[in-house]
């Protein structure tokens, strides 16, 4: 069995995205496995870990590789903003030390800066060879104030020969909505589909979205994935 975690705090989602999250995950694979949630507050029907106070936003995602907290050998990570759309059998059978995904601005030719940098918008670690993350993160006071969120600091501390880019080791699984869905569609191949800035899933299903970049209409599938 292994251990698939999300983590919600504040309110910037609503807790249909725990849910669904869960619900998707469990359509979507054969393998056994515990859904939990790292969050501020106790959620009804899920095993939630509650976070420890004192960290903000995006650095309690930092939070899962303190090895305090119950978890199985080997985790899997969804940010909320996630739609999962086909088996994921091939990540959760995956034996990796770590893997997360390389930068979703990375398939854009006017953003090459981004090709080979780790994100965290899904990760995939085996806890007993990576409990360092969470101990060098709270042993340095600056982290915090000189590093730019958690995807940036796990880019800093696990050197490449460390981890793997989940879109180098699985082609075409996993996509970005805004650059590589909405315009070509989803394909059978694709079974993860991250949404990141906007729009968010809500809005993909529900509004017309004007971005710097481009503008986003509601598209029906969505809404057969997420719920």
């Amino acid at each position: 069995m292994i251990t698939v975690a999300c983590v919600f705090w504040g309110n910037k989602f609503s807790l249909d995205y725990v849910y669904n999250l869960r619900n998707m995950v469990k359509r979507n694979t054969t393998v056994d496995h515990e859904f939990v949630c790292f969050s501020d507050k106790q959620i009804p029907d899920v095993k939630t870990h509650l976070l420890k106070p004192g960290f903000n936003g995006w650095w309690n995602k930092l939070q899962m590789f303190n090895t305090e907290y119950p978890l199985r050998q080997n985790v899997v990570y969804f940010d909320l903003d996630t739609l999962i759309t086909n088996n994921i059998d091939w990540l959760m059978q995956y034996d990796t030390m770590f893997m997360g995904i390389e930068d979703l601005g990375s398939v854009n030719a006017h953003q090459p800066f981004l090709r080979g940098q780790l994100q965290s918008g899904v990760l995939k670690w085996n806890r007993a060879m990576n409990g360092h993350i969470w101990q060098e993160f709270t042993a340095r006071s600056d982290v915090m104030i000189k590093i730019r969120g958690d995807g940036e600091y796990l880019n800093i501390v696990l050197p490449n020969e460390k981890r793997e880019l989940l879109q180098r080791v699985f082609p075409h699984k996993l996509k970005s909505y805004k650059y590589q869905v909405y315009d070509a569609g989803l394909d059978d191949n694709t079974s993860i589909v991250c949404f990141h800035g906007r729009p968010s899933i809500v809005e993909s299903m529900t509004e017309t979205v004007k971005t710097s970049m481009n503008t986003y209409k509601p598209q029906a599938w969505v809404q057969e994935h997420w719920r």
